[in-house]
């Protein structure tokens, strides 16, 4: 195959994955054989289409796309499903502390292991919420030179954790010069918000095969504008009967009183909630100030430094730091007898308004049969004003080493230090239980209506604005492989590699008092301390082995030893075969091996509080129908369970890769990887809740279920059980997931015409199978199905980026579409049915002229048609009637972007 050898300045491509192809479009033949690092294996060597499946995408490239981020640009990964990712739009919530990740295959940050120049980063500190993994706002993305996508895993090479696969961030080298760079876009939607800035710098000194040394330095800052939910038609209400979306809140204001059945003493006077089935019910989305997007502000820092010291070694060293600020604001907070904390004897944060109260409803509470009495209030704070609080996330990493070769081998030994750390403010309107409960419950705040300056000063002056957590995970150790050839066979040279790894991790939490004891609202309970430690190593070699001067076969085995689970032995084997000159075929098979993070096992049990608009199957029929808007068990909240499980237990995986690479003509090409993985154990945050209280399913998980021991008989359902007291959302290992799927990637580049040249690409990534085990033993299928799912966000059954390309001279545009399938939604439609989401088709245009010295200048608009998402009912996000996990409700988006060279 002409593209198994290739030019020098297309090698670095060519090394990582479609060399071959893009080779091949370029229209040469290799002048020269040059041993190059190859993501997926550790012998260096020359090498065009490997054996395993591996995603390059160039800097090129990158810029074509308009992403800003890395947690951006891996949207238009298709094998990076949103199901188990956390993006800019799932940040808007109480748990995530800002951290943003990747999920290959939809396993999530912890499954997906995530490299910068081919060593590890150090993960995210703060996981209340089980987002784990590598925060993608530590990547330097302006020093980016390309991005390597191993979709196959790499246990016996990178780590026997790297079950998803592995994303290797390969930053710019022997850059010399200075670039300046400033960009700008907004929204074209009326409303405000939404509009985001970058400026940045790179510099690069010394010529390492003349001076024998290379600087490079690199700096980015940007800020993205927040954006509040009812500025689009979308989402500015979580009220869609239509769909079946209800979540609504019956922590309303004004007040719900239950004493007596009285409700709202106002109705159908319910500003600023809503009237429905004869009550007041807050509606989240409606409120000024809710965000769909959180402001953040981003500053990366990424500095190089090599020097040859002499023709066959050299010593590195390279250093990043990131800081990430997002601020968040959701609406005000609920307090009453629904809402846990340990802080009260009761349990419960609840209002009791005296009959001495100048507020006290004594004509309903009459009617009612109940006047005298301390009347129960259910009360969303809107007088505490709307919650706003503060996630900064620091990232550090250092690696310094020697590479070089000797005795006609290569090797490469570094030491390396990360450390992360993650701290929380609030800046209004999350009180102290011991400041507000005295407050409310003394009769001089009005529930049900306005108060006089001087009462809502006294209701905000019990706000909690310390810092509320702070959390650090650090951890050290160093790398030494060698490799080289050890024997000639006929076929070429026996090549072996042999290497170590070792790492420490520690991870320390320490919540403010005031969550420790459960006092601060918001946070739904108690967290408590964490400090655990752990130590691994690893002992790993591969010999890749020429059978035939067309098969080439390569064997890895990979032993890691954990301090608190063991050892474990991961092999991996891989074969390409190269029939004729126009085909490729390749294959692989190989096991993985997860422990449980430091998170995951040590978190104490924290109560907490479920997502709204769920309801009990068993106390609530209909949570539709009218009645529905009286019962307590429809279209709430419930107390959930959240904490770690020191008896979890690792996940297991096999994986398989078949395929195949086709260049029938110079310029065009075919590749398609067929890809089966069969996992065991996956560790989840808690069975979703909107699955365990399914109508269809409840039944299967009664055990996660704690109901009150002694009730009164239910007004609404004949012989029902007792109320809900807890849902148990603690981490728990899943069982069997099967998944079976296709990756495809085509590429066409045409020759160099008068007027131009047209390149086109298309990524994709089909299931034929996402099979998730249930307790019974029996498989949900996961594919297109979000009412089965297994963490938020969705798994398509098709989803792919395409785009074509035309360059002429300075003048360059591209038009890209990202495209998913329809899939099943999360809630039953109001006839009980499901429910299928539409497909989303979103298209974008790019054009970029380069023809004034040292000038690039770019234009270009995201969502070109200003299409709207499709509109879904999942309750799993703060978010309400679309997905924020794969949709930007920025809508279109127009943006420039403006650079300068001096080299």
């Amino acid at each position: 195959m002409r593209a198994m050898k290739v030019r020098r300045k297309h090698l670095e491509i060519a090394a990582a994955v479609a060399g071959a192809l893009a080779a091949l479009a370029a229209g040469g033949a290799a002048a020269q054989d040059i041993k190059v690092e190859v993501t997926g294996s550790n012998i260096r060597r020359v090498e065009g289409e490997g054996a395993l499946p591996v995603q390059v995408i160039t800097r090129e490239e990158i810029n074509k796309t308009g992403a800003t981020n890395a947690m951006e640009l891996l949207q238009f990964v298709s094998a990076n499903n949103s199901a188990g990712n956390v993006s800019l739009g799932n940040l808007i919530g109480s748990e995530t502390f800002g951290n943003q990740t990747a999920s290959l295959r939809g396993l999530g940050g912890s499954s997906t292991l995530v490299l910068v120049n081919g060593h590890r980063l150090g993960t995210f500190a703060g996981g209340i919420s089980g987002t784990e993994g590598v925060n993608l706002s530590a990547i330097p993305f302006s020093a980016i030179e390309r991005v390597e996508v191993l979709k196959d895993g790499a246990s016996a090479i990178y780590g026997s954790d790297a079950i998803g696969g592995v994303i290797n961030f390969i930053m710019r080298q022997d850059f010399k010069g200075a670039e300046a760079t400033a960009f700008y876009g907004t929204p074209t939607r009326g409303g405000g918000g939404g509009d985001q800035w970058e400026i940045g710098a790179t510099l690069g000194l010394g010529d390492l095969g003349k001076d024998r040394y290379n600087v490079f330095f690199s700096a980015n800052y940007q800020e993205q504008q927040s954006l509040d939910q009812n500025k689009r038609e979308f989402s500015k209400t979580s009220y869609l009967p239509d769909i079946g979306l209800n979540t609504t809140s019956g922590q309303s204001f004004p007040g719900f009183i239950s004493t007596g059945g009285i409700g709202n003493p106002s109705y159908p006077d319910c500003g600023p909630s809503i009237p429905l089935g004869g009550r007041c019910r807050f509606d989240p989305s409606r409120i000024d100030g809710v965000q769909s997007l959180p402001q953040t502000k981003q500053t990366n820092v990424f500095g190089s430094a090599r020097f040859q010291m002499t023709p066959d070694w050299q010593a590195y060293l390279t250093g990043m730091y990131a800081r990430q600020e997002t601020n968040v604001v959701i609406q005000p907070v609920p307090i009453s007898d629904q809402i846990p904390t340990t802080f009260t004897a009761t349990g419960a944060s609840d209002i009791l308004l005296p009959p001495t109260s100048p507020f006290y409803p004594h004509d309903a509470a009459i009617a009612a049969g109940v006047d005298g009495q301390p009347l129960n209030v259910r009360y969303r704070c809107v007088e505490c004003g709307n919650r706003a609080w503060t996630d900064t996330n620091e990232a550090w990493q250092a690696v310094a080493g020697m590479k070089g070769s000797a005795w006609n081998w290569d090797f490469d030994g570094s030491i390396n230090y990360s450390e992360n750390t993650t701290k929380e403010r609030p800046t209004a309107g999350i009180p102290l239980y011991s400041r507000i409960l005295p407050l409310l419950n003394s009769g001089i705040v009005n529930l049900f209506g306005p108060n006089t300056p001087e009462v809502s000063q006294m209701v905000r002056d019990t706000a909690f604005t310390d810092e509320a957590f702070h959390a650090k995970l650090y951890g050290y150790g160093f790398d030494l492989k060698g490799s080289g050839e050890i024997y000639t066979l006929p076929a070429g040279p026996l090549a072996l590699a042999l290497g170590t790894q070792l790492f420490k991790s520690n991870l320390t939490q320490n919540p403010a008092l005031q969550l420790q004891n459960g006092d601060a609202s918001h946070y739904g309970g108690n967290l408590q301390p964490i400090d655990h430690s752990r130590t691994q190593w690893a002992l790993f070699s591969e010999l890749n082995v020429p059978i035939l001067k067309t098969l080439e076969g390569n064997v890895a085995v990979r032993y890691d030893h954990y301090s608190d689970f063991g050892s474990t032995t991961n092999p991996k084997v891989s074969a390409r075969w190269q029939p004729m000159r126009e085909l490729l075929l390749r294959g692989s098979w190989g096991t993985g091996f997860l422990a449980p993070s430091l998170y995951q096992l040590w978190n104490p049990a924290t109560p907490g509080l479920s997502q709204a608009g769920v309801s009990d199957p068993l106390r609530c029929l209909d949570p539709n129908a009218p009645e529905a808007a009286n019962n307590p068990d429809c279209n709430t909240q419930y107390t959930v369970t959240f904490g770690g499980d020191p008896n979890l237990k690792p996940e297991r995986s096999r994986q398989t890769t078949l395929g195949f690479v086709f260049e029938p003509v110079n310029g065009t090409s075919l590749g398609v990887d067929w890809f089966n993985m069969d996992l065991k154990d996956l560790v989840s945050n808690g069975i979703p809740i909107a699955t365990i209280l399914s109508p269809t399913l409840g039944a299967q998980y009664a055990s996660y279920v704690t109901r009150a021991a002694n009730c009164p008989p239910s007004e609404f359902v004949p012989n029902a059980p007792c109320p809900i007291t807890a849902i148990d959302q603690r981490f728990v290992n899943l069982g069997e997931t099967k998944i079976t799927g296709l990756d495809i990637d085509a590429r066409y580049r045409s020759p160099a015409m008068p007027w131009g040249r047209i390149t086109a690409t298309l990524n994709g990534t089909y299931y034929i199978k996402y099979d998730v085990e249930q307790p019974d033993g029996s498989f949900a299928g996961f594919v297109s199905n979000n009412y089965a799912a297994v963490a938020t966000g969705v798994t398509p059954r098709w989803k792919h980026y395409a785009t074509l390309t035309w360059a002429y001279g300075p003048w360059a545009a591209t038009v890209a579409q990202t495209f998913q399938s329809s899939y099943i939604d999360v809630l039953l439609d109001p006839d009980g049915n499901t429910r299928r989401v539409s497909s989303m088709s979103l298209w974008d245009l790019q054009g970029s002229y380069s023809g004034f010295k040292n000038w690039n200048l770019t234009v270009g608009v995201k969502n070109l048609f200003d299409t709207n998402p499709p509109l879904t009912n999942q309750n799993l996000t703060f978010q309400a009637g679309y997905d924020p996990s794969y949709y930007d409700p920025r809508a279109r988006f127009i943006y420039a972007r403006v650079t300068y060279d001096w080299k």
